[in-house]
């Protein structure tokens, strides 16, 4: 289940069994969207400026829980730097998953423009690599982006 830590933080949007999370951007159209038909407890918590405070250091905006499949969806919504996007979830699982350490991580971008795919991007191939050693092996994508609205179901 999700620890107290995240459940009981300000930075905590909710925590509860709706069917539908959406993470939006309140300035642009980007929107990641889960959909939750078993009703599962899942927490949305704000990560940019809320549950990571730091001013230099890159962070995600969103972290999505689903408490009792102990799954960790790292969302970003970003205009059109997927490798930016990418760096800014790299560097929220530094900082978070020493909190999380029995949950499956994925990484999640909506990008305001299609992204341009960098099959090479060795920022991409470290990023799986690093999910795929904290996941083990999975049927989920590690890292999936989009423009405009990723939708998924859990």
């Amino acid at each position: 289940m999700c620890n107290d830590l995240f459940r009981e933080s300000e930075c905590t949007e909710y925590c509860d069994t709706r069917r539908r999370i959406v993470a939006r951007d309140s300035k642009n159209k980007q929107e990641y969207r889960l959909n939750n038909s078993t009703e599962q407890e899942i927490c949305k918590i704000r990560v940019d400026g809320c549950l990571i405070i730091d001013k230099e250091g890159k962070k995600c905006d969103y972290l999505i829980l689903s408490c009792q499949d102990k799954l960790a969806f790292f969302v970003e919504l970003k205009g059109s730097d997927l490798k930016e996007a990418i760096r800014q979830i790299d560097s929220s699982l530094d900082k978070l998953l020493p909190t999380m350490p029995d949950f499956k991580c994925y990484a999640r971008v909506v990008l305001n423009k299609n992204p341009t795919p960098d099959i090479n991007s060795s920022i991409e191939i470290k990023l799986k690599k690093r999910l795929k050693q904290q996941n083990g092996d999975n049927s989920r994508e590690l890292i999936k982006y989009k423009s405009k609205v990723l939708e998924e179901s859990i």
